[in-house]
């Protein structure tokens, strides 16, 4: 079965948020709590709740990474496989997702899905800075779960936008310099050609403009977010 992981970015990120703030407060904590002789005993006390605080972080942290495991899903073409944890795991039909023990929803660069199972709520985040996030979504794509939950694919935008910029090449004909009407779904104006779909240029002998269409967003006038 295939994977889909934390990313070595995130981990590298998550590391250096230990290892550069909370590992040298609890040092610092650790120190005038014990070693420095001339700290009252009232800001000892607020160093003795560091040293725990940072420390149950910490201990926390090497706990979940290097015993349970992190957060990871297994999936073929039929089933998927929500690891929460090592010892934790909970196995869908993709056709049962969306579903009344799986919910999901696109979130920023990714989708989260929401796991409803002894009566506790597992929440399982995967992303574009996760390992293997493209065939994973590909794969939800194929499997129908996009379409459920409303999502357009990139292939479905690109055909919306095509159509709309047919529509609007016949309404340009009789109304020069007009802006594309905005496509179905989140989209915003394209940068790079405001919005017009056509980078023009007038030729100087002639006196006329001539349009090439943008390749950022293909004509379109418009970008998904």
């Amino acid at each position: 079965m295939k994977k889909c992981t934390i990313g070595l970015f995130s981990k590298i990120i998550a590391f250096l948020v230990f290892a550069g703030f909370f590992v040298p407060l609890m040092g610092i904590s650790f120190y005038f709590a014990f070693l420095y002789p001339q700290t009252p005993h009232e800001e000892r006390l607020i160093f003795l709740a560091g040293i725990f605080m940072c420390g149950g972080l910490v201990a926390f942290a090497i706990y979940r990474t290097f015993y349970l495991g992190l957060i990871w899903a297994e999936y073929d073409m039929e089933k998927v496989i929500f690891h929460y944890s090592r010892k934790e795991e909970y196995r869908f039909q993709w056709e049962e997702i969306p579903g009344s023990q799986v919910q999901v929803e696109r979130a920023g660069g990714g989708y989260v899905f929401y796991i409803q199972g002894n009566g506790r709520q597992r929440k399982i985040p995967l992303n574009r800075l996760s390992k293997g996030y493209k065939d994973f979504e590909k794969t939800l794509e194929l499997a129908g779960v996009l379409h459920r939950i409303g999502v357009k694919t990139m292939e479905e935008f690109r055909r919306d936008a095509e159509r709309v910029f047919e529509q609007f090449q016949m309404y340009r004909e009789a109304h020069p310099g007009s802006t594309p009407p905005k496509p179905e779904g989140n989209c915003v104006i394209c940068p790079d050609c405001q919005g017009k779909g056509l980078h023009l240029k007038k030729l100087p002998l002639l006196k006329v403009d001539v349009g090439k269409v943008c390749k950022t967003c293909g004509g379109s006038g418009y970008l998904p977010k």
